[in-house]
Formats: C-alpha cells, structure tokens, sequence
C-alpha cells in the first residue's frame, strides 16, 4: 500500500481530551503557551518510540510502538501483524496506539512563507459533537461503559491550529512539534463571527485563506471563504492598533443559501480567487440556479 516512505501519524499530547481544543487543564493553546505534539512512525518495526498510552491500563510502560501494535491484548483491540494491516486500519491503529483524537481535521496546509517568520503547518479542524473512543490517558473505554462515560465532545464552531515544527529548516525530519490555535470559530452575527473551518489554502506571500462547512447552520451566516489576520503587527498592543485584528477572519465571498464553500484556489497572479460551491440549496432557502 505504499511503496517506499514512511507513515506518521500527529500526536497532540496534552490536549484536553474532553474538549479537543484546549490544552489538559483547560488552558488555551497559544503562540506563548503552546501545546506540545510528536510525529510517531506508525509500523509493526518501530522499536523507537514508546506507545502513547504505554504505563496506562492498555498496557506496560515502556512498550514501543511496533510491540503494541502486533499485540493481541494491547488496549482490548487485536493484533496488527503488517504494516499493510495497520494502513487498512489507521483510526483503529490510532486508537490502539493510545494517540490523541482530533476535532475532524479536514484540511492541512503548508506555509513556508508564514507571517511569523517561521515556516508552519495548518490543520483545520472542523468540529467534533460526538464521543471520543479513549479516555484521557489513551485507554479504549469498554464496550458498557462506553454510552455513559467516553466524553462527548461539544465543539460546534471548529478551530484552525498551527504546528511549528521542532526544526523548521527540516521539517521532514522534525520529530517534534508545538501547536497553538490561530483560530477559534463563534457563534453570532458579528462582522468577524465565522464558523466550521473546512479546505484552506495559503497564499504565495504566506496568507492563510479558508471555506466553511457549516456555518449557516451555527451562526445563521451562508458559508464563505475568509481571510484569516496572522498579521503580527495586527496584535493587540503593537504600534497603532486600537481594534486588534490578528486571529480573526474576514469574509471575502459568500456562497448560496445551504452551499458549502470548498476547495478555494488563487491564480498565479493572486487576482482571481476560485472556489467550489456544494450542494447549493440543499435543504431551505436557496432555488439556485433558479430552476424550479
């Protein structure tokens, strides 16, 4: 299933597992205290790294990676004998492994030419309102206890978070990373209210760009493409800023009633914006294009 490279997968350590937005103890994750991840190689060979979950009831501390995956009993989920068998089953080999899940990541983005000044990667999370599979220490819960004590998640307004690579020169062989949020959607009828983060893209001067799915049905706004401020002198407190903008997203366009705003593109030349409008009018509102 893959002929050569490896597969990783991103752990995000100290995110609170109830929230899926904020740092273990209910802290924000932000540029000054950000949360703290690591690549894992997922392979039956990886005699590197020590499972996540490795010292919990799923199973003994200091158990790589590899032994915990080709385990029968390691946190109540079968062996995995090839690696092959572990990219067959890549939610279920992350959550044997014990790995942090995520609020429905559904875009990630590259930026070399980040505002910052250091290169970062983008992860839009979307939103998460259902139960997660593991406790807070990567444990599975047991089929009957599941209903009554996995944690359900209630983020209805999604988050775009930036990972900054241990080694930015080298990303591909940083093993580490750290991660804030440089987005948090909300619910209202404000100018900078916006929801459901979904596609995004990045611009050739470092701008971050990106669609919604979802967002008529949160904050009653037709879903859009926005413009996110990671303008750092866009801060509060920095030299003539009375109404600090970094962090927050403008509307650039917005679809039909019911549409989602996917897949937005630049031109070359960053004079055309493209974008893909789905399921326009799909359940109230909207008789685009205008037939009956």
């Amino acid at each position: 299933m893959l002929d050569e490279g490896d597969l990783y997968v991103a752990h995000f350590a100290d995110l609170d597992n109830t929230t899926g937005t904020e740092l273990a103890g209910g802290v924000a994750p932000t540029e000054a205290n950000p949360g703290q991840g690591q690549w894992i190689r997922l392979s039956v060979d990886n005699t590197t790294d020590d499972a996540p979950n490795a010292g919990s009831a799923a199973g003994p501390a200091g158990t790589k990676v590899g032994a915990a995956l080709k385990s029968a009993e390691w946190n109540a989920i079968g062996g995995l004998a090839t690696d092959d068998d572990v990219r067959r089953a890549l939610f279920t080999t992350c959550n044997k492994l014990g790995v942090m899940e995520l609020n429905r990541p559904e875009d990630l983005e590259w930026n070399p030419n980040d505002p910052s000044g250091t290169p970062r990667l983008y992860v839009a999370f979307t939103k998460h309102g259902g139960q997660t599979a593991l406790d807070g220490d990567g444990v599975l819960f047991a089929p009957d206890e599941y209903a009554e004590k996995a944690p359900k998640r209630s983020d209805a307004v999604g988050t775009i978070f930036a990972m900054q690579e241990a080694d930015p020169d080298k990303p591909g062989s940083s093993l580490t990373f750290t991660y804030f949020k440089a987005f948090h959607g909300s619910e209202g009828d404000g100018v900078f209210d916006a929801a459901d983060p979904d596609n995004l893209v990045i611009d050739r001067n470092g701008g971050v760009w990106f669609g919604t799915d979802g967002n008529f049905g949160v904050s009653g706004h037709a879903d859009a493409v926005y413009y996110l401020d990671l303008d750092p002198a866009h801060k509060a407190g920095e030299p003539g800023i009375v109404n600090p903008t970094w962090g927050k997203a403008l509307r650039v366009v917005a679809g039909p009633s019911d549409s989602e705003a996917t897949g937005p593109a630049l031109s070359s030349d960053m004079r055309t914006l493209f974008f893909s409008v789905q399921h326009p009018g799909e359940a109230v509102y909207s008789a685009w294009p205008g037939t009956p």
